[in-house]
């Protein structure tokens, strides 16, 4: 057998072409070896054909047989092209340790050269990076790592996480995993930081919402190697505490809530519950587009659930002082009245947190927008509360604001939902003890004739009368005319009473202290006084169905 020929056309396939007729490339000198490489290739006139194919396995053979140091003693005395296929089928085929050991000594023999550089190791490094498993690129860092060669640790996670390596973003996630397994933690924060940027074509970080979907791709397969862990949380920690590394997180982070999936995103939970006032102000910053405002919004309403009053007043204070966010500020104060878990926060812990952020020095419009917030959130609230919470607004303007706001929502839940008597009730009664008895008219006018787009509810007639009912049997007088008022605007109100609520109304009046006389008044000015006939006289028929035929008749005598 001569130089490989019947090793070509064995039936064992490539692998056996490695290893018989090629015992001859780890005895010979390597100048012999180049001379019958040269002398394969070119051929003989009249004695042999060119044999380039066979000047090819010669030297994969002579890659894998031959020790590491007589490989990069022979890569210095190869043509250039055979000492890049050389160290190339070396780096890919032998074991990933001596693949390693290659790149150390090829790195540490031309560094020691006269000045051709580094460009087969780059080479090395690069075939590794981009061909070996993922499990062998790990290996290598680390035992580059373990050489203190930390250039070629950063190189080899540089070549790996560039977007024309082929490498896709579940290589990167497998490799982190990996990277830990090795106890090469910095290497693998590196590698998804790295990762990360290179996913923007064009470098920039600034959000949107068209950033390639490659972002959830990445954090989806970390999730899937490792869902009980929280990987990305816990690398945005970690970056966030190096100094030079702040502001470029702070924008992947941005990016990868901007491109966030329907799942739930436990990153803008973690940037609201956990990260510092500079860190949810700069974030939430870059999500300010109109396509990213509920991302924006979904980090305020985490960062507002906070139990922490100082952080609160913090964060309220540098969201308040930056240009782009300081017209939401409002907004992020009712998330914060509103608290989390659907429990308001007390007025008495509103009350610390406004001293709170007198004491951070913030805006004094803050703590205006604060008072304003609390006192026109009206869920979980009693009467008495939305009374003193509206008493704490200094401003007439703002008071009546307020005042107004909270009319609007109390009517919004009575009508709708067919609730809230003793609420409001209660309200009233505090507002008359206070003296606000501009408060009491608006919340009366606005619960018995509210825009159109409140709808009314099939029990609402039954609560306005209950509360009329219970204002009119108090002992305080001024409440008997607010019950009073109430009933005359509700029933005024023809387009929104029908005939049903009239004789609800009457019914529970009937057991209350209004005097006969009066009810019967009531109704004479008002039923009695409809425009729509046809209206009026399914009153009548439904009263007098309902037992009411006093009453009316009173509907009737109106008209006469």
């Amino acid at each position: 057998m001569s130089d490989g020929q019947e090793a070509k056309g064995s039936d064992n396939g490539a692998a056996e072409a490695w290893s018989v007729g090629y015992e001859w490339v780890t005895t010979c000198s390597v100048e012999t070896f180049k001379r019958r490489m040269k002398a394969i290739r070119e051929g003989k006139v009249s004695v042999s054909e060119p044999r380039p194919a066979t000047a090819i396995r010669a030297l994969h053979a002579f890659a894998l047989k031959r020790s590491i140091d007589e490989l990069i003693t022979s890569a210095s005395e190869f043509p250039n092209r055979d000492a890049i296929n050389l160290l190339a089928t070396a780096a890919l085929s032998r074991n990933i340790l001596q693949a390693a050991e290659l790149a150390i000594k090829q790195w540490d023999a031309e560094q020691a050269s006269d000045g051709s550089g580094l460009r087969l190791t780059y080479g090395v490094i690069h075939d590794i990076a981009c061909q070996r498993t993922v499990l062998d690129v790990a290996v290598f860092i680390r035992e580059c790592r373990q050489a203190g060669k930390q250039e070629m640790v950063d190189r080899t996670v540089s070549v790996f996480t560039t977007p024309g390596s082929g490498r896709t973003n579940l290589d990167k996630a497998l490799l982190y995993i990996a990277l830990r397994d090795e106890n090469c933690a910095e290497e693998a924060a590196e590698l998804l930081r790295q990762a990360l940027f290179a996913i923007t074509d064009d470098g920039s970080l600034e959000a949107s919402d068209n950033v390639p979907r490659e972002f959830q791709d990445l954090a989806g397969a970390l999730h899937e190697l490792s869902p009980s862990e929280r990987i990305l949380e816990e690398w945005i920690d970690a970056q966030l505490r190096l100094l030079e590394h702040v502001h470029d997180t702070r924008r992947i982070i941005a990016q990868l809530i901007a491109t966030g999936t329907d799942r739930r995103d436990t990153l803008m939970e973690h940037v609201g519950r956990r990260r510092s006032q500079y860190d949810i102000v700069e974030i939430c910053g870059q999500l300010t587009k109109e396509s990213l405002t509920e991302k924006c919004e979904g980090i305020r309403r985490h960062a507002a659930c906070r139990e922490n009053l100082e952080e609160l007043a913090e964060i309220v204070r540098f969201w308040h002082e930056s240009e782009i966010l300081t017209r939401t500020t409002k907004d992020l104060l009712a998330d914060i009245v509103a608290g989390g878990d659907g429990k308001a926060r007390s007025p008495r812990e509103l009350d610390r947190l406004d001293t709170v952020l007198g004491n951070v020095n913030a805006d004094a419009e803050c703590r205006r927008l604060l008072r304003f917030a609390a006192a026109v959130h009206t869920d979980g609230r009693t009467g008495a509360d939305l009374v003193a919470l509206l008493g704490r607004i200094e401003g007439t303007r703002d008071r009546n604001r307020a005042a107004q706001t909270i009319a609007q929502r109390l009517a919004v839940h009575i009508l709708e939902q067919g609730a809230g008597a003793a609420l409001f009730v209660e309200y009233v009664e505090g507002l008359r003890g206070a003296g606000r008895g501009d408060a009491v008219y608006l919340a009366c006018k606005e619960l018995a004739d509210p825009p159109d787009s409140v709808r009314q509810s099939a029990g609402s007639g039954a609560v306005i009368a209950e509360i009329a009912s219970r204002l009119y049997d108090h002992p305080d007088q001024a409440l008997h005319k607010d019950g009073w008022d109430l009933l005359e605007r509700c029933l005024e109100n023809e387009q929104r009473v029908t005939p049903e609520d009239v004789v609800v109304i009457v019914e529970r009046l009937c057991a209350s202290r209004l005097p006969e006389e009066d009810r019967h008044f009531l109704l004479r000015a008002t039923v009695g006084r409809w425009s729509d006939t046809h209206r009026r006289e399914a009153a009548v028929k439904v009263l007098r169905d309902g037992g009411f035929h006093d009453e009316a008749g009173q509907v009737i005598r109106s008209l006469r």
